[in-house]
């Protein structure tokens, strides 16, 4: 099941799943991503748009507990971006080790 973000909205997102964005209007727009993983255990995150990876993060290490990213992007009306958060590992599946903070906004800040 996906999570529907809101334009400049932070959402909280504890565990594994998927995050979706549908654009209203052509423009720039940046991806702000924060999680933090306990244990780091191999964690992906992969920003999307219409279906198509265009960010990949780099792999929390075991020296990490959280990492934030941001991407720009220029997007047309009715682009869906998704932030996908998967894990290979069955400890990444319990609840409260993951927890995601994305937020959506106009332009590049």
């Amino acid at each position: 099941m996906a999570n529907i973000l809101l334009l400049e909205q932070p959402f909280v997102f504890v565990g594994l799943g998927t995050l979706t964005y549908t654009v209203p209007a052509t423009g720039r727009y940046s991806v702000k991503v924060q999680l933090s993983e306990n244990p780091p255990s191999g964690l992906s995150v992969v920003v999307n748009d219409n279906g198509s990876p265009v960010f990949t993060a780099p792999v929390i290490t075991p020296t990490q507990i959280a990492q934030q990213f941001k991407v720009s992007l220029s997007l047309t009306a009715a682009d869906v971006v998704t932030v996908v958060l998967a894990s290979s590992s069955a400890i990444d599946n319990q609840l409260n080790t993951v927890k995601t903070s994305v937020s959506i906004g106009l332009g590049d800040n």
